[in-house]
């Protein structure tokens, strides 16, 4: 009497597991993307409160906002806009993930919180996902609420 498997077993076998590993694979790299676009996502938030809080606290007795692009976000100090400020002062916050800021409501986009009231104009900054085709909305009211 003869043991064992045949080889139509050994490769059905070979083949399911091949299967469900490749799907797994899918799966899994989806998932890691999602996690990716999430994590800069919550890298943009966190910008945007430290210039929140920064401006609260009157920092250097100046006004802090984000500037946003796709290649990264500046933290940045200034008595009045984006482009009269003290570059020599920016934190360049570099993205990990490929990402485009397809619409915002100023140009160019900077966000700006007042100093020691943190209020600032009502803004919408949508990021998309290029990979997924996914996009979120941040929005900033005039008391700088940040909701997303």
């Amino acid at each position: 009497m003869n043991r064992g498997f045949t080889l139509i077993e050994m490769v059905t076998v070979i083949g399911i597991f091949a299967i469900l590993g490749g799907s797994l694979l899918f799966i899994d790299m989806n998932s890691f993307r999602g996690d990716s676009f999430r994590a800069e996502r919550d890298s943009l938030i966190t910008s945007l409160q430290t210039a929140r809080a920064e401006s609260l606290n009157n920092v250097n007795q100046s006004k802090h906002g984000v500037f946003i692009e796709s290649s990264g976000y500046t933290i940045f100090e200034t008595q009045s806009d984006y482009t009269n400020r003290d570059s020599s002062k920016d934190n360049k916050v570099l993205t990990t993930y490929d990402i485009e800021v397809s619409s915002c409501t100023e140009t160019p986009c900077a966000i700006i919180f007042d100093q020691l009231s943190g209020n600032s104009v009502d803004a919408t900054t949508t990021l998309r996902d290029i990979q997924r085709s996914v996009t979120v909305d941040i929005k900033i009211n005039h008391e700088g609420a940040i909701w997303y």
